[in-house]
């Protein structure tokens, strides 16, 4: 059977670069894909732009969003950037700086989330995460992410990023996030009007990480005092 998950010439793809435990993606550029030569995948050129002297031989992750019976997941491959094109031929007419990523693995299940996760209790109102100004049943939260469901908006579920509100002990943050994963109201189970998803969390200021990472800490420690 034919995997759904593979890539394809125009599908949008994200970069990971590198990665950081406490950061969580460090270096995320978004891209294009051009053209499949074998197990080489031809990628456009990003912003900031990969060089030859600073990423070749570099190795990175390429994820992308697909969709499954199921709902949208990111799926994705490692790989090592074999190529930095400064003129490759797009069309017989055109050409275009791009990036050679040789594929060293299987298309698979891609997670952007590799920080502790902590599962609030539900009626913890001292961490919450709102979408569209109405609060979200958060399921767990790291410095990097989220799981959460609500009651489902078609509407939401074309966008790859979008801004939320993240509230700690009162306080505050409009936050940008990308969606990783959801599962659509038709997919989601017992109650067929929620929605399943998973975000990541893009450009905290320092101030909402550090009040995030202090709130996470102290609700791990109240919770296992209680045993």
């Amino acid at each position: 059977m034919k995997n759904t998950a593979e890539v394809k010439p125009g599908l949008h793809v994200h970069i990971v670069l590198s990665t950081d435990i406490q950061k969580e993606a460090t270096d995320v550029r978004g891209a294009l894909v051009y053209d499949i030569d074998g197990a080489d995948v031809i990628l456009s050129q990003t912003n900031p732009p990969f060089t030859e002297g600073r990423h070749i031989g570099k190795d990175v992750s390429v994820t992308y969003l697909t969709r499954e019976k199921s709902g949208v997941a990111r799926y994705g491959f490692d790989g090592k950037v074999v190529g930095v094109i400064k003129a490759y031929n797009l069309f017989s007419s055109e050409t275009v700086p791009a990036i050679r990523v040789n594929r060293q693995t299987g298309f698979q299940r891609y997670d952007l989330r590799m920080h502790y996760r902590l599962k609030p209790k539900l009626n913890d109102d001292s961490l919450a995460l709102y979408l569209e100004n109405e609060k979200v049943n958060l399921l767990d939260i790291s410095i990097g992410g989220a799981r959460f469901c609500h009651k489902g908006n078609p509407s939401i579920e074309q966008r790859e990023t979008e801004k939320m509100i993240l509230s700690i002990d009162g306080q505050r943050f409009r936050i940008d996030v990308r969606n990783c994963a959801f599962r659509a109201p038709s997919a989601a189970g017992r109650r067929s009007e929620l929605q399943y998803r998973e975000v990541q969390f893009l450009n905290m200021d320092k101030t909402c990480n550090r009040l995030l990472n202090v709130k996470i800490f102290a609700l791990q420690r109240k919770m296992l005092s209680r045993g």
